[in-house]
């Protein structure tokens, strides 16, 4: 964020105006500035208002979704459980890697399209 203050030449600009306007024109000069400077001060609190309240908003949302890709690992274990008990039952060692591989083929599609959306 670039540090728009009023700068010592803005302060001298608006009292070199004042004096070359005179003093008819000093509260119109007073007025403006001032105005700039409560300009500054808005843009400034609505940016750290809006900034606080994105952090807040991002916070909330994690946890009421929870993290998918946590969620997506215990799903892993409970069905591979079973899983490995049937395909090793029924099929053996190579029904046990087929099964694995389809488990681990799934969460690493999961990781791929989070890391694209990012």
């Amino acid at each position: 964020m670039p540090d728009e203050r009023p700068s010592r030449d803005d302060v001298a600009a608006a009292i070199g105006a004042r004096r070359e306007l005179g003093p008819e024109y000093q509260d119109a000069v007073v007025d403006s500035f001032l105005a700039g400077v409560e300009k500054e001060i808005d843009r400034r609190v609505d940016a750290r208002v809006a900034e606080r309240l994105g952090d807040e908003a991002a916070l909330r949302r994690g946890r009421e979704r929870g993290d998918p890709a946590l969620v997506l690992g215990f799903v892993s274990l409970g069905t591979g459980i079973p899983i490995t008990a049937i395909s090793a039952s029924e099929v053996g060692f190579g029904g046990l890697l087929v099964s694995w591989a389809g488990i681990a083929a799934v969460n690493i599609a999961h990781a791929w399209s989070r890391r694209r959306t990012r």
